[in-house]
């Protein structure tokens, strides 16, 4: 469906830049993270410098494509499919994550070890974003069948 007002494609846009703006921040961040490693000679926290960098600078060029292609055809940056997509995702990966943190909690005295509290609160920070991309790709295909 097209846009119809001149309004909403202009806080499409602005919305669009604000994306990219901050994608660039956490870029530069994990460029950061990655230069003040390597120079520290730690090479784990180098690389995952570079995972990170390269990883967000993908997804934020693929959301700046598609993005800048839907508002130059006259489309909204989020129709009424997307918000389902990301509210069913973003559900499912909540009550799904209940059940990680719970797991992280029961194992983490016998199987998996953790150095202090802050690790494995970054596991599981990670782990719900990996849910969350995992229950978004699900839907994304899922309710794409039905259109």
């Amino acid at each position: 469906m097209k846009q119809k007002s001149n309004k909403t494609a202009r806080r499409d846009r602005i919305r669009l830049t604000a994306i990219i703006i901050l994608s660039l921040l956490v870029i530069a961040t994990g460029t950061l993270l990655m230069v003040t490693s390597f120079r520290k000679g730690e090479i784990a926290g180098g690389v995952l410098g570079m995972i990170i960098a390269v990883t967000i600078l993908v997804f934020a060029l693929l959301v700046f494509i598609r993005g800048n292609r839907d508002l130059k055809e006259g489309y909204p940056l989020k129709d009424e499919r997307s918000k389902r997509v990301i509210e069913k995702a973003s559900s499912t990966a909540f009550y799904v994550s209940l059940y990680l943190l719970l797991a992280i909690g029961y194992f983490s005295d016998d199987l998996i070890p953790f150095r202090d509290v802050s690790q494995a609160t970054g596991v599981g920070v990670g782990g719900m974003a990996l849910l969350f991309l995992i229950f978004w790709l699900y839907y994304h295909k899922k309710l794409s069948n039905y259109a």
